[in-house]
């Protein structure tokens, strides 16, 4: 089974080199945080949005799993859950 790419809302700044941004989603009322490609940002105005992978269904009706595209600091993991209202074709 293929993953679908989706976008998910994020916060962008120049990260430590010119190829990538330092990324922060907020998700469940934290913030998790990572260094991403610029090339998997996207803007729609203003808002800024990730390019990640949906892995699927997680159990609850409201969330849906992502893969993101390097380890959240915070989490230490790239598997975070984001609520299913955020997410956007990619």
């Amino acid at each position: 089974m293929k993953a679908t790419e989706v976008l998910i809302p994020c916060k962008v700044r120049q990260g430590m080199f010119d190829n990538e941004y330092a990324v922060e989603v907020e998700v469940a009322g934290k913030t998790v945080s990572l260094f991403a490609d610029k090339v998997l940002v996207s803007f729609k105005g203003e808002q800024a949005y990730l390019r990640v992978h949906l892995a699927g269904e997680n159990g609850e009706p409201k969330s849906k799993t992502v893969l993101l595209p390097s380890e959240s600091f915070e989490e230490g993991t790239r598997w975070i859950s984001v609520p299913t209202e955020a997410l956007l074709a990619a």
